[in-house]
């Protein structure tokens, strides 16, 4: 398990030299989107087949609301399987403030969820995305677009 470095430069590169499998994470943001579609070209580059996508810090009423790209967008911008959504929350500020990590509560809150079936899910169990009702855009131009993105993509 390597975390590269920030950026794209030198220390990404070398970073990347021995992997053979990549879980890139990317929020829902243009910046991060951009960076992540660079770095998926590189890997794709070096010849590493398997690539996956974890979303990271996705907040649903934003989603609904359109201020904020959905999965689905995320997913069909960069073209490689999802691995995992995590949605964002106070309870990841409060644990990080901490130092505890969300999958050892006691009790799991929604993010530590999403982390534990990411887990599973690389240990390579079949486990259900968690439903974060944000499928559907009130935008009836996007919810067009996805619908036809979707059939043309088989879906």
């Amino acid at each position: 398990m390597i975390d590269s470095p920030a950026g794209i430069d030198d220390g990404f590169q070398t970073a990347v030299m021995p992997a053979q499998e990549a879980i890139v994470v990317v929020t829902p943001e243009v910046p991060s989107i951009r960076d992540a579609d660079k770095v998926i070209g590189i890997l794709v580059a070096q010849d590493i087949k398997k690539i996956s996508l974890l979303v990271n810090r996705i907040r649903p009423k934003m989603v609904k609301t359109d201020d904020m790209m959905s999965i689905d967008d995320v997913k069909n911008i960069l073209g490689v399987p999802l691995v995992g959504v995590i949605p964002d929350s106070e309870q990841v500020i409060i644990a990080s403030n901490r130092g505890e990590p969300l999958v050892l509560e006691e009790k799991l809150s929604l993010p530590g969820l999403a982390f534990e079936n990411t887990a599973r899910r690389l240990l390579g169990e079949e486990i259900e995305f968690l439903n974060l009702d944000i499928s559907t855009s009130r935008n009836p131009v996007k919810r067009l677009l996805n619908t036809f993105i979707n059939k043309s993509n088989g879906n």
